[in-house]
């Protein structure tokens, strides 16, 4: 009970901030355009990212990548159980206070529109990895049971997908979410600020991070492959959506008219 009155309570407080007068609207902009930025994220590159994805899970389990990836983890025990502090903590925090860092953080509204950006990459890409897991089904790869030395994980059982509808976890599974959460706000700031390299070398060292991390106690190695490919596409399609309303609102000009006859307020587009 009482963390659903901090939730609400939050919740309150982000809204009232967002109302005001010096902030750009929140709510209608994290939903600007995003039906045809959901529809982007598969037709981006003619939807090579997802081509590649899948053939490179494939690839990654018939020649043993994945289930020796698993190996390496399991043997490193401590090593394993420590990548849960970025992966499965800031991994799941970071989608919600990055962007709204950037967008309570700052006066700058070009700022406070990068940070909104980011809160709708973040959205589709959890949005778009939870409807994916929930037809593949993939089964994880239990890295702490078979940390335990659990006879039911001592043999390849990565090519094991359960496909239908909500056959397997909507958490961990095929792709994965974390990653392509990370990667899609790290690519969508990447492409609203092309020239900062900073923030290029920032947004890889972030996913990176985070990837490597949900391999270790989560994922298939080609889950975090295809989540970073899933992320690209969500990431750029968001990216060049908000950089053209960016530059959109940076070419009007307002001016006066007045007329002998007529006098009024002029807004060229």
């Amino acid at each position: 009970m009482l963390k659903r009155h901090a939730f609400f309570l939050t919740f309150l407080f982000f809204f009232s901030v967002s109302q005001a007068s010096e902030r750009i609207p929140l709510w209608e902009n994290l939903f600007y355009r995003i039906g045809q930025n959901s529809l982007g994220t598969f037709t981006y590159a003619y939807g090579a990212p997802w081509a590649l994805g899948i053939g490179g899970t494939y690839a990654m389990i018939e020649s043993g990548v994945d289930w020796n990836w698993n190996r390496f983890c399991v043997r490193h025990e401590t090593l394993s159980l420590w990548a849960s502090l970025p992966g499965g903590v800031v991994g799941t925090l970071a989608p919600v206070a990055l962007p709204l860092a950037l967008y309570l953080g700052s006066d700058n509204k070009e700022i406070q529109l990068a940070g909104i950006a980011m809160g709708q990459a973040a959205l589709l890409a959890f949005g778009t990895t939870t409807v994916i897991k929930a037809f593949t089904g993939r089964t994880p790869p239990h890295v702490l049971d078979a940390i335990d030395n659990d006879p039911k994980y001592q043999e390849d059982y990565s090519d094991k997908f359960r496909f239908g509808f909500v056959r397997g976890s909507l958490i961990d599974g095929w792709p994965s979410g974390h990653t392509a959460t990370a990667v899609a706000m790290a690519t969508t700031l990447i492409t609203l600020y092309p020239d900062n390299s900073w923030i290029l070398a920032g947004g890889i060292l972030y996913s990176a991070t985070i990837g490597i991390s949900m391999s270790f106690i989560a994922h298939w190695a080609s889950d975090i492959f295809a989540g970073m490919l899933t992320g690209i596409a969500i990431g750029r399609t968001v990216g060049k959506s908000f950089a053209q309303m960016r530059d959109n609102n940076k070419e009007k000009k307002y001016s006066f008219m007045i007329t002998p006859s007529y006098a009024g307020f002029s807004l060229k587009f």
